[in-house]
C-alpha cells in the first residue's frame, strides 16, 4: 500500500503488460485506505495505457463475507467448513447467499472504474477427487437436499465409511454425484456469466474473461473438480465473454511445447478463437523438474514465445512471482 505506483505502471508496461488482473476480494467491502490505494493503482495503470481488470475467485467471497456468514459457508465431506488452501468457500448454491454476494459485486464493480472482469476457477475442490473427504466440496445442506430429492439418498452416505452406499462398494451412486455435481457448476457459471451480462447493461465498456482449468490434457479434472472446459466454452461464447485456459498443476512439470499442443485442443472447439487466451503459472513446482523448481530464463521465455503464437493473449501468474532479471526480455520473448 506503500509503493510508488507510477514506478510499477511503467515497469508493467516496459515488460508489455497490457492488463492487470487485481484481487478484487481484498476490496469487497469499503475501506477507505484500501480504495484509495486501488483507485490511485487504476489511475497510475491508465495513465500508462494498462487496463485493469477486477478478478473474482468465487466461491471465494472475501475474509469479512466468511466471517459475517457463517451460515452459507460450504462444507466438505466431512461436514466441516470448506477453508482449503487460501480459499474460504461459500455456498453460491444456497439463493439466499447468491444473492446477497450478486448485489455486493455489482456495487464493487461500480465503485471504480474497472475496465473488466475476471470471473476464475469457479468449481469445486479439490484436485484430489473423492478420494480425500476432508477437501471434496459441495456438500452443504442445498446440495444435499437437492440431491436426495431427485436421487432418493443422501450424497454424504458416499463419504460414511459404516454406510452400505460409501463409494467404495457403490461406483453407480457415486457416478451420479460426480455427474450431478458437474452439471451444478454448469449451472453456477452460466448464473454468474448472467449476473455480469446483466451488469454490462450499465457498464457496457466491461471485458469479461472466464479463467478455466484445462481439462483436455488432464481429463481426470472433469471428475476430480466438475470442470468441464468445452461446455464452459460454449456458454461464454453466448455472452461474448474471452475464455482463459488455465493448465493445471498436474501438468506443470511438462515442457513449453504444450502450448501449442492446448492450442490444437481448444481451437477446433471454439466458435470464435480470437476469444481465447492462455494462462501460464510461474510458480514453485511441486514435481520434479530440470533444471529449476521455477521456471526462469529459457525456459519461461520459450513458455512465453509458444504461448503467445498459439493463442491471440498470454496471461501470467504473477508478476511478482518472476526472477527479476527476466523481466525486461519478456516482450522480446513473447514477440511472434
Amino acid at each position: 500500500l506503500r509503493v510508488d505506483l507510477n514506478y510499477f505502471a511503467e515497469r508493467w508496461r516496459r515488460a508489455g503488460i497490457a492488463a492487470l488482473h487485481v484481487a478484487a476480494w481484498h476490496y469487497w467491502e469499503p475501506d477507505a485506505t484500501r480504495d484509495e490505494y486501488l483507485r490511485r493503482l487504476i489511475a497510475e495503470c491508465h495513465r500508462h495505457g494498462i487496463l485493469v481488470y477486477a478478478w473474482l475467485e468465487f466461491p471465494h467471497v472475501s475474509e469479512k463475507f466468511w466471517q459475517d456468514h457463517p451460515e452459507w459457508r460450504e462444507k466438505t465431506a466431512i461436514l466441516q467448513d470448506a477453508h482449503l488452501d487460501w480459499r474460504k468457500l461459500m455456498n453460491l448454491a444456497d439463493p439466499d447467499c447468491f444473492a446477497a454476494v450478486a448485489g455486493e459485486l455489482a456495487r464493487l464493480l461500480k465503485r471504480f472504474d474497472w475496465d473488466g472482469v475476471n470471473l476464475a476457477e469457479l468449481y469445486f475442490e479439490s484436485l484430489e477427487g473423492y478420494s480425500n473427504p476432508a477437501r471434496f466440496t459441495p456438500m452443504n445442506d442445498v446440495v444435499r437436499r437437492e440431491f436426495q430429492d431427485r436421487y432418493g439418498f443422501d450424497p454424504l452416505e458416499l463419504f460414511q465409511q459404516d454406510s452400505p452406499r460409501h463409494f467404495s462398494g457403490n461406483p453407480q451412486g457415486l457416478r451420479l454425484f460426480l455427474d450431478y455435481r458437474g452439471d451444478l457448476v454448469q449451472r453456477l457459471q452460466r448464473a454468474w456469466m448472467e449476473e455480469l451480462a446483466k451488469i454490462r447493461e450499465t457498464l457496457p465498456h466491461l471485458g469479461v474473461v472466464l479463467t478455466h482449468v484445462d481439462d483436455r490434457f488432464d481429463q481426470q479434472l472433469r471428475e476430480k473438480i466438475g470442470a468441464d472446459a468445452a461446455r464452459t466454452l460454449l456458454v461464454a461464447e453466448t455472452f461474448g465473454f474471452d475464455f482463459l485456459v488455465e493448465d493445471p498443476a498436474t501438468v506443470w512439470h511438462l515442457g513449453p511445447e504444450r502450448y501449442t499442443e492446448l492450442a490444437r485442443a481448444y481451437i477446433p472447439i471454439a466458435p470464435n478463437p480470437r476469444r481465447l487466451a492462455i494462462d501460464i503459472n510461474i510458480v514453485e513446482r511441486y514435481q520434479d523438474v530440470y533444471p529449476t523448481k521455477k521456471q526462469t530464463g529459457v525456459e519461461l521465455f520459450q513458455q512465453l514465445h509458444l504461448a503467445a503464437r498459439a493463442f491471440p493473449r498470454v496471461a501470467v501468474y504473477a508478476e511478482h512471482s518472476m526472477h527479476r532479471p527476466d523481466i525486461p526480455l519478456i516482450p522480446a520473448a513473447l514477440a511472434t
